[in-house]
């Protein structure tokens, strides 16, 4: 990844679920001369934060192994919003994981009340050359709690 949309890991269980952190700001680049009135975080966004976490959570339980890349996101359900302040909680469960593919649910919740609902994101799975795996790793776990 090359920026984030969440801010930090507040729980893993390794090869099944992960809970992680947004913290909405409006100072945000998305919130920037966006609903100028009545700013708000664009659901795609919210998304997008959560197959972070779900790729972040699939490549950490594979040990370093894969990076997961989104290919399909099935079944969404919004029914809230985030606005400047609020703190987005995302629970991201592993639904699949195998050496090709995976697949995740998840919920975001607002104050927790869910706001979004992703039935099943899929990913594919590219296998990190082992030079790579220690630098990601080191990213990767500045995000733990």
């Amino acid at each position: 990844m090359r920026f984030y949309l969440f801010d930090k890991v507040i729980d893993f269980i390794p090869g099944t679920s992960s809970r992680g952190i947004k913290n909405v700001s409006s100072q945000e680049e998305f919130l920037i001369d966006h609903y100028e009135k009545f700013p708000v975080m664009p659901l795609p966004l919210i998304v997008e934060s959560i197959a972070q976490l779900g790729g972040w959570t699939i490549t950490v339980s594979s040990q370093y192994r894969y990076l997961a890349l989104m290919v399909m996101v099935k079944d969404v359900e919004a029914s809230g919003r985030a606005c400047p302040g609020d703190q987005i909680e995302m629970q991201v469960t592993i639904e699949n994981l195998n050496e090709f593919a995976a697949t995740i649910s998840s919920v975001a919740l607002v104050e927790g009340k869910p706001i979004l609902k992703v039935g099943s994101l899929t990913y594919a799975l590219y296998e990190i050359p082992e030079a790579d795996r220690r630098a990601i790793k080191e990213r990767y776990e500045k995000l733990i709690n």
